[in-house]
């Protein structure tokens, strides 16, 4: 299977180009003062930063069609840049039947100097003398330089009775037509061979350092891109810290640094919040496919999500004084900072870009979104309350962009939200649960700079932690389990400065209370693969076996596997790769880390396997998809994977 190719961004393709041009006016200098005229460059197959759409073809055709205008060789209108290329041309019809002809003797060679790395002078298929030289860089095979196509001895009606004899049966070639150019096929001597070798092989090193420093300059792109993406999620979770606390004041010069570091010229003002919907996939009925398939349409989902988000941030940093970040599931929030004359125009200029980036999930077809905005006139350290308001706007109404308007009456008090909660528990309805949590956390007080805010916001949530424990545990629930993950998300919600790592801890621990409570009160077999999962993730995917399981379980592996494998439509050997695999993505992100760093991490016993492993879920090679993320977040796992 071939490699994946990756794509180079605009700049870099023009700074390679400007390195070709170089090759070009070397081409046309031969062309005037050189008995061997003829040079053409074949790339490699399998070049990994340049695509067949986008490979640049290097013959001396090629350049003097561009730089000068080449001769007239034939009645066709065809060009040929000297009388060798001229007789080659005719012989393979000018490339319509390059197999059958010069392809039985230029392959072959290609071939040895890929093999060998070492330059190559042999005697065509017509006997004509050609010259090959590899092109590498690093050991990595670039490419072939070809030339010659030019004899050590003058022709004579006897040479070309064997070209005759040789060419028998190719009806294209016009036989008069190739006698006139077989006598014009410069001669030449072997120091001139000699000679127009060495060129060849200073300009293949030249190549191949344009590559090196196109592969230098394509790593330093990724690394920078990679360092800013990291640098605008940081300012995101700086900006929305609680204000009134003293990490805020502490880390108000590390803000303006990073503004400063991704383009921006001041603090934003204000807070559009996209929540992206997936569309709903089409379920495939029948036995052991229904939790399959909602299965893969979930990794799918949040697969496209991830390249809507890359899409969303990508047309943002086109926008000044404007950046995205992803804050949760399925939510992107756009920090902007706008300077209007009036009202009625920073309300229209934040339209217009909502409805951009609106057009831009709609281009994708695969998920529907909505805007929320937050009022005008923000203030630079009131932007967790613009993100507030922005997220009540969304909640509040149902149209495609919608502005904070106040909203008086809608916030609920958090003891009424908390009891919708605790209902939706005991339902195990997922779409409701989800509702009532976000409205507990809309009803926390909105931001303010009064010095004991944070101290408030921290308490109603681990109020509602402590609150959420107690009435489960009297439906039946453990105390042992519930009480460690509360604990968790508690110690959490105290130490962070940050409502949405806050609300995260929350949202986390009453998704263990759900999963909980599924467990309980399901028949044993899901209970099984429940329980299975939950010990994945706690003891860790990359280092639990199916025997630890078990005996966690106090089951027989063999059991274990048939319970699981009947029960959740696929195999727990498939569920341990999958979790495996995600830990890698994520890793992979990481540019300090090697891909024999990332197999050793992710559970996988060698590189070798690992890499096989994931070409065979991901189609793509770790090293590509950690090339270049959003163009593999596409697809999804294979149904064997799920």
């Amino acid at each position: 299977m071939k490699r994946p190719k990756t794509t180079l961004s605009g700049t870099l393709k023009q700074e390679f180009k400007k390195d070709l041009e170089l090759f070009e006016n070397f081409l046309v200098i031969l062309n005037n003062s050189s008995p061997i005229r003829n040079v053409e460059m074949m790339w490699a197959d399998d070049l990994e930063l340049l695509d067949a759409a986008h490979r640049p073809k290097l013959t001396t055709v090629e350049a003097l069609v561009q730089i000068q205008t080449a001769k007239k060789e034939d009645n066709s209108g065809r060009t040929s840049p000297g009388p060798s290329t001229h007789f080659c041309n005719l012989v393979h019809g000018f490339g319509a039947h390059e197999e059958q002809t010069c392809a039985k003797s230029d392959k072959p060679a290609q071939r040895r100097c890929r093999e060998t790395g070492m330059s190559q002078l042999y005697a065509c298929h017509v006997g004509l003398m050609d010259i090959a030289v590899p092109v590498t860089c690093e050991g990595v095979y670039l490419g072939t330089l070809f030339s010659g196509q030019v004899l050590k001895s003058a022709p004579t009606p006897e040479g070309f009775s064997q070209v005759r004899q040789i060419l028998a049966g190719q009806p294209h070639i016009d036989l008069v037509q190739l006698e006139s150019a077989y006598f014009r096929v410069p001669v030449v001597t072997e120091q001139q061979l000699a000679e127009m070798l060495r060129t060849m092989e200073v300009f293949a090193r030249y190549l191949a350092n344009a590559w090196k420093r196109l592969k230098v300059m394509s790593e330093l792109q990724r690394v920078r891109e990679r360092e800013l993406a990291l640098d605008r999620r940081e300012l995101a979770e700086m900006l929305l810290t609680v204000p009134g606390s003293s990490a805020y004041e502490e880390r108000e010069d590390a803000i303006r640094g990073l503004c400063c570091n991704i383009g921006l010229e001041e603090l934003p003002n204000h807070v559009l919040l996209l929540r992206l919907r997936p569309s709903a996939p089409v379920l495939e009925r029948g036995e052991g496919r229904l939790q399959e398939v909602e299965l893969a349409a979930a990794i799918g989902s949040h697969l496209n999500s991830a390249k809507l988000a890359q899409l969303i941030e990508e047309r943002c940093h086109s926008w000044p004084n404007t950046f995205a970040a992803v804050v949760g599931p399925g939510e992107i929030c756009i920090f902007t900072l706008q300077k209007a004359k009036s009202a009625a125009r920073m309300r229209s200029a934040l339209e217009e870009m909502a409805q951009a980036l609106l057009r831009i999930v709609r281009a994708e077809g695969k998920a529907t979104a909505r805007v929320g905005i937050c009022r005008l006139e923000q203030k630079g350290a009131e932007l967790l309350s613009a993100y507030r308001e922005a997220s009540v706007a969304l909640d509040a109404g149902h149209a495609a962009v919608t502005w904070f308007d106040g909203l008086p009456g809608k916030r609920q008090q958090p003891s009424h939200a908390l009891a919708r909660v605790l209902i939706a528990l005991q339902a195990a309805d997922s779409a409701t649960m989800a509702s009532a949590v976000q409205d507990f956390l809309l009803s926390v007080p909105s931001a303010s700079s009064g010095p004991g805010h944070l101290q408030q916001v921290q308490g109603l949530l681990t109020w509602g932690c402590e609150h959420l424990a107690r009435e489960s545990c009297s439906l039946g629930l453990s105390f042992l389990g519930m009480d460690e993950a509360k604990e968790r998300a508690m110690d959490t919600i105290i130490h962070s400065q940050n409502f949405l790592v806050m609300a995260d801890a929350f949202r986390g621990f009453v998704a263990q209370l759900r999963q909980q409570m599924s467990e309980r009160f399901s028949r044993r077999e899901d209970k099984i693969v429940m329980q299975t999962q939950r010990l994945v993730h706690q003891l860790g995917p990359e280092t639990v076996t199916i025997q630890e399981i078990a005996r966690h379980l106090q089951i027989s592996a063999g059991h274990l596997g048939r319970v699981y494998s009947r029960t959740a439509g696929h195999t727990l050997e498939e569920y341990l790769i999958r979790q495996r695999l995600e830990i890698a993505r994520r890793l992979l992100l990481d540019p300090r880390l090697h891909v024999a760093e990332v197999a050793d991490r992710s559970g996988f016993c060698n590189p070798a396997y690992f890499a096989s492993v994931f070409k065979k879920y991901m189609h793509c090679s770790p090293r590509a998809f950690a090339s270049q993320p959003q163009r593999w977040m596409t697809g999804t796992f294979p149904k064997t994977a799920n």
